[in-house]
């Protein structure tokens, strides 16, 4: 839902800080003459920052819980425990499970609060094989050709489409719940939205119990394939393919970290050792 701050402002709360001013992204609130703000309606985006910032909660906005926010430590223990999960236990996970991984898209950013994410989701046994069954039929008939076997010789992965022309499905895994995630086709912040949001889902599984992996390859053969094409997607732009369910196996070791580099543009290194 948007946020409106005409409907929810309290006049009687408001002290005339001017926090809600200085908050506002998109200059939407205006201070002038007396102390009591207003409210531009055609440049609000809804995004509700001036509630939310406001001291004296003139807004009405239900306060914030801080207890159980997991700290420093906690956070990373969290990400180090994500493993991207592609052996499936025959467990799938129910409707209201699905729901409740999927409810946490409510606190999920959106570019000028755009709110435009549409989120199709496939579960039950079998789930994938209406999206495997086409890349398997495609593997054998490239492979009747000869074009397979020159694929997987050009990229070394001969074995790999041998196995998914004899049927295996490499590209969801058997899966018991694929999660397609999609943004509008002139979305002002591109795939960003579609991105954040499957990213939040799949940290949330973490916390259920649940496994995941991003399925980058399903996400880039979708054009291709208009047996995937789901209904109501319309105009909209997939940005993200999630293959979810309760993990078949536990990892026991830890990933020894990824390489990464930082820095820190317009510092000047000073004498003593500190910098600004």
């Amino acid at each position: 839902m948007r946020f409106c701050p005409e409907e929810s402002f309290i006049p009687e709360k408001c002290t005339g800080c001017g926090t809600c001013f200085h908050v506002c992204p998109t200059g939407a609130v205006t201070i002038s003459g007396g102390s009591l703000p207003d409210f531009e309606d055609s440049v609000c985006i809804g995004c509700g920052h001036c509630g939310v910032y406001c001291p004296e909660n003139a807004f009405g906005l239900k306060p914030l819980e801080h207890e159980g926010i997991p700290g420093p430590e906690g956070f990373r223990r969290l990400l180090e425990n994500r493993r991207s999960v592609r052996c499936f236990s025959d467990r799938i996970p129910s409707e209201e499970e699905i729901r409740e991984l999927l409810s946490i898209l409510d606190q999920c950013p959106t570019g000028r609060n755009a709110q435009g994410l549409l989120v199709v989701t496939a579960r039950g046994e079998g789930a994938s094989n209406r999206f495997s069954g086409p890349v398997v039929r495609l593997a054998r008939m490239l492979r009747r050709t000869g074009l397979l076997q020159l694929a997987g010789a050009l990229t070394g992965m001969r074995r790999v489409f041998a196995r998914l022309a004899g049927g295996e499905d490499l590209v969801f895994r058997d899966a018991p719940v694929v999660i397609f995630f999609f943004v509008p086709g002139r979305n002002p912040t591109g795939r960003t939205d579609g991105v954040i949001a499957a990213t939040t889902v799949m940290y949330h599984a973490v916390s259920m119990g649940l496994g995941t992996f991003w399925n980058g390859v399903a996400e880039r053969l979708y054009p291709l394939f208009p047996s995937w094409h789901l209904a109501g997607t319309s105009g909209m732009r997939l940005t993200a393919v999630l293959c979810a369910g309760y993990p078949g196996r536990e990892p026991f070791g830890m990933f020894p970290g990824r390489d990464y580099r930082i820095r820190f543009e317009g510092t000047e290194k000073r004498g003593g050792g500190s910098s600004c």
